[in-house]
């Protein structure tokens, strides 16, 4: 617990853009804690900040959402998604995509078994929630996801 409050120093200390929104919990921290744990005292830190100041600004918000909604089926090598849902973690779902063939698919959509279908990998920060007694932390972990799929040459092994 006492390392989340530097990360989250460390991360408010990084953006100085005034564009920042004040974010104000709507239930107090300890009465959260008191309906999730009854039997556990609170303990209220008072160096914890009890508000954040959050950079929200996204970039590139301009673009095409409708291209890149179809482009997983648009694909040489088409995939879906799978939701992976975690109430410990933050973020807590996360878009996992799952490749739809072993093989490529050509210009009139017919499988082209010369051409393999792999995984695209991306390795993301996520925040676990870990709970110990009465007393929670949270564990800055990475975790592995496929964020879409790719046609490649199969490896050829040389016979001996």
């Amino acid at each position: 617990l006492r390392s989340l409050p530097l990360v989250l120093l460390a991360l408010l200390s990084a953006s100085t853009s005034p564009l920042g929104k004040v974010i104000k919990p709507r239930l107090k921290p300890e009465s959260l804690f008191k309906q999730a744990y009854p039997a556990c005292p609170t303990q209220r830190d008072s160096k914890f900040p009890q508000t954040v100041r959050v950079n929200i600004n996204i970039s590139n918000t301009n673009q095409d959402t409708k291209t890149s909604l179809n482009m997983s089926s648009r694909s040489l090598s088409p995939w879906d998604y799978r939701i992976d849902e975690d109430h410990n973690r933050f973020p807590q779902v996360i878009a996992d995509a799952e490749c739809r063939h072993l093989s490529c698919v050509n210009s009139n959509g017919e499988l082209d078994y010369s051409l393999n279908s792999v995984p695209i990998k991306q390795e993301i920060l996520v925040l676990q929630r870990e709970q110990k007694g009465c007393q929670q932390s949270f564990k800055l972990e990475k975790k592995l996801i496929t964020v879409g799929c790719t046609c490649v040459t199969p490896l050829m092994k040389p016979q001996a």
